[in-house]
């Protein structure tokens, strides 16, 4: 009763023989009773079935109640304290797009409710002068009001969200984030817009975090210390371990300080970010690219392009085929050299006992068709790259086919089934992947370290 699955069913059953068990006034009203038998809906909005009921409880009555809400009853470890309380000073400074990299910057971060309005100080830093400062342009940002009850020691802080516009392609600005006052504002930091040509760059991708965030956050800090040049991380779901636990958030944030507010964060949506069936603190947490597929909430799938290559980033949490036309048409419509996509449950598992057959089926046809380079997953917390794969088949080289990735960058480790489609597999190993892109005989390198930097893996694509 600790938040950790789907459980809760309630089954009333009379004392005495013969008697009868009547329910009214349920609530709330898309809960129901019924008579708990052999093929009975547990939940009124999901079409999971008991196969078979023990002979003890058979005829007794369930209450069947709301998939989205079965953890509503938890009973432990609910309320918790956060090691990293909101105060007056911004904290949680994050970068990512919500629009065109190239001419557009969002942030977002946290004060205490002290605070009631926050801005954005940025500059060119081509113009900024230290010695000789001119003003810089401000922009004010929106804030929401997060409340999170069950966290005892800071139950409501503000979150601010600004996106500046207008911005030179290619070009790095200072910015800091305030109250407006003079004193209430953080350190200058720094980003770089995108090129608006093709241009050579590098990016870093990792798998789960999730569990483990204080050394995850060594691992992260060692990766911007060796490859400063990247210019922006991909994270492919499970960020934190309790979606929807505000403590665990404050952790992640906490361990990637310095990183995230200096380079941008693609994140994707992960099973854990999707506690108690919706990713509530994921969405309230982050500003992202609203241009995904119809009828599926904004922010959990989007697609955006940087040089010569594009990125998509899919919702494995959700049905596949509502997310199928849309990647077509993305797919499709680009002319980038290099296409990359990203979601959190694998196409081709690592782990044993585990297949995501849905995605395969729905997705897979169309990284074949529009030739996708390299799928950049994670869920099965153990090191694997497949063989370049078309129609679920081996092909001699990555110019035929995709190459599947399975990372993890957290403490939590899984075993590994061998399976056909495995090139390359490791067990017990955090690792965090840098991809450099050379237009020079459009050249892509691939290679996977370990938290010492060590290389464990090396895979070059030539065009």
């Amino acid at each position: 009763m600790d938040r950790g699955g789907a459980h809760y069913i309630p089954i009333l059953k009379p004392q005495n023989e013969g008697d009868v068990i009547e329910v009214s006034d349920i609530y709330p009203g898309q809960v129901q009773a019924a008579i708990l038998k052999d093929g009975v809906k547990l939940y009124t909005d999901q079409e999971d079935t008991l196969a078979s009921v023990p002979e003890l409880f058979n005829g007794s009555v369930i209450i069947q109640t709301k998939y989205n809400s079965r953890q509503d009853a938890s009973l432990v470890n609910y309320f918790k304290w956060t090691q990293y309380p909101s105060t007056p000073h911004p904290d949680q400074v994050v970068l990512t797009w919500s629009d065109d990299p190239q001419t557009t910057q969002t942030l977002q971060w946290r004060t205490d409710t002290s605070v009631q309005e926050g801005h954005v100080r940025f500059q060119n830093k081509a113009s900024f002068n230290r010695f000789n400062p001119k003003p810089l342009d401000k922009v004010l940002a929106r804030f929401e009001v997060l409340e999170t009850p069950n966290i005892i020691n800071d139950p409501i802080s503000h979150r601010f969200f600004a996106t500046l516009t207008g911005l030179q392609p290619d070009a790095t600005y200072v910015y800091s984030v305030g109250d407006g006052s003079e004193d209430g504002w953080t350190e200058l930091s720094e980003f770089t817009t995108a090129p608006s040509r093709i241009e050579p760059f590098s990016f870093i991708y990792m798998g789960d975090a999730q569990n483990g965030l204080d050394r995850w956050g060594s691992l992260v800090h060692n990766a911007f210390r060796e490859r400063p040049d990247a210019a922006f991380y991909i994270m492919a779901g499970d960020l934190v371990n309790r979606g929807n636990d505000r403590d665990d958030w404050d952790s992640f944030f906490y361990n990637a300080d310095d990183i995230y507010d200096r380079r941008q964060l693609v994140p994707v949506i992960g099973n854990h970010e999707n506690q108690g069936g919706h990713p509530t603190l994921y969405l309230r947490n982050f500003d992202l690219f609203k241009n995904g597929p119809e009828g599926v909430e904004k922010e959990r799938a989007y697609a955006f392009e940087y040089s010569n290559a594009l990125f998509v980033v899919l919702d494995s949490n959700i049905k596949p085929e509502t997310q199928t036309a849309w990647l077509e048409k993305v797919l499709s419509e680009t002319k980038a050299t290099w296409k990359f996509v990203t979601y959190h449950h694998p196409a081709y598992s690592s782990a044993p006992s585990r297949d995501n057959a849905s995605i395969r089926k729905e997705w897979l046809p169309l990284f074949d068709k529009y030739h996708v380079d390299l799928a950049l997953q994670g869920h099965d917390h153990a090191y694997l790259r497949t063989f370049p794969m078309k129609g679920e088949k081996k092909v001699a080289s990555p110019k035929e086919g995709t190459v599947y990735i399975v990372s993890v960058s957290g403490t939590k480790m899984y075993e590994q089934d061998p399976r056909n489609y495995t090139e390359f597999g490791m067990t017990n190993t955090a690792t965090y992947q840098v991809l450099d892109i050379q237009i020079s005989g459009d050249r892509l390198v691939y290679r996977a370290y370990d938290i010492d930097g060590k290389l464990k893996d090396e895979l070059v694509i030539q065009k």
